[in-house]
């Protein structure tokens, strides 16, 4: 009896190993997907992840990315065993309420049982403790790490989440990084170069491509404008195999009827396009499935776009002859500066820093110490002069503890949110920046935006609150805004570089009370 049941578990594994290269297969014998319903847009993005180690999705609005990547996580982890599965994207919103929604659909509308204990946002499917106890301690060791997890990765979480995603390896390992251009620079490197360590991890990035500068794009970039604007899979300059999947590729589109549930109709394209143009922003990113120019909602894309377009994002190094000031963005968690000279009417954003380890100010000095500039000044935020007592790292402790290193902030004017935003907009006339040595500023500023309202927004129309979201990208962003206030209203050296009267709404319009700026 015994020898019949192996030679039956045998059988099993054998029919469930073969669909490791039929995944569509997979989804339609064993999740039960109707084989009408497996159209081309899925079947590219099945074969991608088949094979290849990097797969990028760049991906229109509706077109059943989050259902086929919940019918991925499920085929991965009972086709390659033992493996560990990691998903994650940028909120827990989107992690629980999406993807894992779809991933425990999908197991319970299974064919067979796929075995394994789930809750919400993990799968474990290791073997009985009895069959655990009989294995070799490596392959017991493999076996217990046999499950699926996803958890989001915040951005005020930085350092956690950079260790939560630290040290997952087993025989097979797949992550998928889902609303792929939320994810913050130290999350993605954390992913490539700490867990991707053979041939048998892969990475799945997916999203709507609405961020221009973000790590995403970065790795479905080509140089070839052919590959990069169009519609055919190709391989990006950094190895990822990309697959761009449009609302014009729906069945629903094509036949202009409902042939599968939940795909871009034609009435829907037609309306984007007709909104936005035919090669508008919001088409490339909510139809195309191609990054827009700049990124929607946020306060300096449009500016950051005209930079690049005009020239003055490129080589711009620094000049030895002109003092370099700083101005920084600190707190207890976060330092971002940006290092600038002025030259001729121009503002020269040769370098930044960005420190997410909360490593603090004396890093910070020691970093600038090892700089080669000679230092004009250094400024910060208005907190550092009308801060909440306490604090560690920001108030007047922090401009004592730089003090007693020998660097001397001085803080600039008390502001409005808003004067600053405009402040920080007025300056782009002025801008060059040195592109080698200014990425993590750049990439900021292109995504720095309102938070978004995903009670009213839809996929034809974004909503915003009308305040930054609380993402990476505002400490750098705010350490722009230093700049320019300083800029257009304090005196730099002994030269007035703008105009001398304080903004509208001052310390008077603002209050004492400095929260509201703080929390932005």
């Amino acid at each position: 009896m015994a020898a019949t049941q192996q030679k039956q578990m045998l059988k099993v594994k054998q029919w469930i190993k073969s669909y490791r290269k039929d995944p569509a297969g997979f989804l339609h014998n064993v999740l039960g997907i109707p084989e009408e319903h497996i159209w081309d847009g899925m079947t590219k993005i099945l074969e991608s992840i088949r094979d290849n180690q990097f797969t990028a999705i760049r991906a229109g609005h509706s077109v059943s990315k989050t259902f086929t990547m919940g019918r991925v996580v499920p085929w991965f982890k009972i086709c390659y065993q033992p493996s560990t599965v990691i998903t994650t994207a940028p909120s827990d919103n989107q992690v629980r309420n999406q993807l894992w929604r779809e991933i425990h659909s999908a197991i319970a509308g299974s064919q067979i049982t796929l075995g394994g204990k789930i809750t919400a946002l993990g799968w474990d499917v290791k073997p009985s403790a009895e069959c655990l106890e009989n294995l070799e301690p490596k392959q017991r060791e493999a076996w217990e790490k046999n499950f699926a997890i996803g958890f989001a990765t915040s951005p005020d979480l930085a350092t956690e989440n950079c260790t939560k995603m630290q040290g997952w390896h087993n025989e097979y390992l797949l992550i998928v990084i889902d609303e792929a251009c939320g994810i913050m620079p130290q999350i993605w490197r954390t992913i490539i170069e700490s867990l991707v360590i053979d041939e048998r991890c892969k990475v799945v990035a997916i999203g709507n491509p609405t961020d221009p500068e973000c790590e995403f794009a970065k790795a479905c970039h080509s140089s070839d404008l052919t590959l990069q604007e169009g519609h055919d899979t190709y391989t990006s300059d950094l190895g990822w195999n990309v697959v761009t999947v449009a609302g014009t590729d729906t069945p629903n589109y094509k036949q202009d009827k409902r042939v599968i549930p939940g795909l871009a109709s034609r009435a829907f394209v037609e309306r984007i396009v007709k909104k936005y143009g035919a090669d508008g922003d919001g088409t490339r990113y909510r139809v195309k499935g191609l990054f827009p120019t700049r990124k929607e909602g946020t306060y300096y894309g449009f500016k950051l776009a005209a930079c690049k377009k005009e020239g003055r994002i490129g080589l711009y190094p620094w000049d030895e002859t002109a003092p370099v000031y700083t101005f920084s963005d600190t707190g207890d968690m976060y330092t971002a500066t940006v290092f600038a000279q002025f030259i001729r009417g121009k503002i020269q954003v040769i370098d930044d820093y960005w420190d997410n380890e909360g490593l603090g100010i004396p890093a910070w000095c020691t970093m600038c110490n090892g700089k080669p500039y000679t230092y004009g000044g250094h400024f910060s935020g208005p907190e550092m002069a009308y801060g909440t007592a306490g604090r560690s790292q920001t108030g007047r402790s922090t401009q004592d503890i730089a003090a007693n290193l020998g660097y001397y902030f001085q803080p600039v004017i008390k502001h409005a949110f808003d004067d600053g935003i405009e402040a920080g907009r007025a300056v782009f006339g002025r801008i060059l920046i040195n592109k080698e040595s200014c990425k993590t500023y750049v990439s900021a500023l292109s995504g720095y935006g309102k938070k978004k309202h995903a009670a009213l927004s839809t996929d034809e129309e974004t909503v915003y609150h009308d305040m930054p979201a609380k993402t990476w990208h505002r400490h750098m962003a705010d350490a722009h805004r230093h700049m320019a206030i300083a800029y257009q209203y304090m005196e730099i050296g002994n030269e007035y570089l703008g105009q001398p009267q304080a903004p509208a709404s001052s310390i008077s319009a603002i209050g004492s009370d400095c929260a509201s700026l703080l929390d932005c």
